[in-house]
């Protein structure tokens, strides 16, 4: 594989600004091709972002030689279907979060790679952050001894017209998948497990999970509490806690800092990412991608198909279906 990676962007909405501006700082990567249904969206962001080429079909971008890999960022339920069209094209992918709306869509998507024999990753950019990997550091260390929970809310208010999509049933909305998920990677990320039981209570309207709160609990005994919302306002904090002190991460999924309290006593760890924390995400995918990998080390496919099938569980408990579940 040549040293530098071009990229193509799939769907330029919102997320993919962020993508956009974090590749400029990314040694070895380039944006060079935007993709979406509406040339003039893609005229637009490529405009924006001085992308050399615009498609107005993703299939004519995944017969581009000069593209790479892509990043897949159109909405939930469009996941599956893009990201197959690119992988069968023999394309690298990274695919926003959710990977995909269920497990046996991810599981699916995880076989059409390896049958292609291209690297494909779920983009859980909080996985990748420095001050994660200082935090899962620290708790290995045994400084705060054994983690015996985990909390972490991601809550926020919206209503249905500042973004329709996430109170549409049809376009898997609601928090779980678009902000539950941050929380149930945290929790895997300290405890490595799965869960023993998953309980969980939610707030239904509009078809979709409002505010959702679950609870894990391990082999050992040990309990983590996830809360998401789009209808609540919560500090979005993570916190892991041990026999002999814990771990606050403020902010969680984009988390800067850490702070670390054992014996009463606090010091704060100061750890940004290269930029809006994409960075580190896109780096990843390059390095596996120029060392012939087909899944990271720090987010394999069997990781997120892991965590689709806790959300799974957790939408059969609160009675949430989707049009695409079997």
């Amino acid at each position: 594989m040549k040293n530098e990676i071009k990229w193509g962007i799939v769907g330029p909405g919102n997320i993919a600004n962020k993508f956009a501006q974090a590749i400029k700082i990314v040694p070895g990567a380039s944006l060079f091709a935007v993709a979406s249904r509406s040339e003039e969206k893609s005229r637009e962001f490529a405009e924006k972002y001085d992308i050399p080429k615009v498609f107005s079909s993703y299939e004519d971008m995944a017969m581009c030689s000069d593209v790479d890999a892509v990043y897949i960022a159109t909405p939930h339920p469009f996941h599956k279907s893009c990201a197959e069209i690119f992988l069968n094209a023999k394309k690298h992918v990274l695919c926003e979060k959710p990977v995909c709306v269920n497990a046996k869509q991810a599981t699916d998507l995880m076989q059409c790679a390896e049958k292609n024999g291209v690297f494909l990753m779920e983009a859980m950019w909080t996985r990748f952050l420095p001050a994660i990997q200082e935090a899962i550091k620290i708790a290995k260390s045994g400084e705060i001894g054994e983690i015996r929970g985990v909390s972490a809310d991601f809550c926020y208010f919206i209503t249905p017209n500042e973004d329709h999509k996430i109170y549409r049933n049809d376009m898997a909305g609601g928090s779980l998948l678009d902000v539950g998920v941050y929380g149930l990677n945290l929790a895997d990320i300290f405890f490595e497990e799965d869960p023993e039981t998953i309980t969980a209570i939610s707030d239904i309207n509009y078809g979709i999970d409002c505010h959702t709160n679950i609870l894990l609990k391990y082999k050992n005994g040990a309990i983590a509490s996830i809360s998401s919302a789009t209808n609540v306002v919560k500090p979005s904090t993570g916190c892991i806690s041990g026999t002999k002190g814990y771990i606050v991460l403020p902010r969680f999924y984009g988390a800067q800092e850490l702070v670390v309290s054992v014996n009463k006593e606090e010091r704060r760890i100061v750890k940004p990412s290269m930029g809006n924390g994409f960075e580190e995400e896109i780096c990843e995918a390059c390095n596996c991608i120029r060392s012939g990998k087909l899944q990271s080390d720090i987010m394999p496919m069997s990781k997120s198909i892991q965590i689709l099938k806790q959300m799974d569980h957790i939408r059969e408990q609160i009675q949430l279906k989707y049009p695409f579940d079997i």
